[in-house]
C-alpha cells in the first residue's frame, strides 16, 4: 500500500512538471503532498509478523513455582 502511495505521488509530480499553468502545477503538487502525507499517517509495523509469531509461542499460563524459585528471592 505504501509503495502505491509513493507511485501516485511520483505520478502527480510528473504531471506537475508537464503543465505550464501555475495553478494546475500547484494542484498537482498539493495532490502529491497529500499522497505522501498518507504515508506518514500509516503506522509503522516492521516487526508485526514477528510479534504475532512470538505471541503464538508464549505459554498459555504461568509456570508452577518451585522451592528453588522461593529460595532465589531471599
Amino acid at each position: 500500500m505504501l509503495d502505491e502511495y509513493r507511485r501516485n505521488a511520483r505520478e502527480c509530480r510528473r504531471m506537475a512538471d508537464n503543465v505550464s499553468n501555475p495553478t494546475e502545477k500547484a494542484s498537482w503538487l498539493r495532490l502529491a503532498a497529500s499522497w505522501l502525507g498518507m504515508i506518514k499517517n500509516q503506522p509503522e509495523r516492521p516487526f508485526a509478523n514477528d510479534a504475532k509469531q512470538e505471541a503464538r509461542n508464549l505459554p498459555t499460563k504461568w509456570p508452577e513455582s518451585s522451592d528453588d524459585d522461593s529460595q532465589a528471592s531471599h
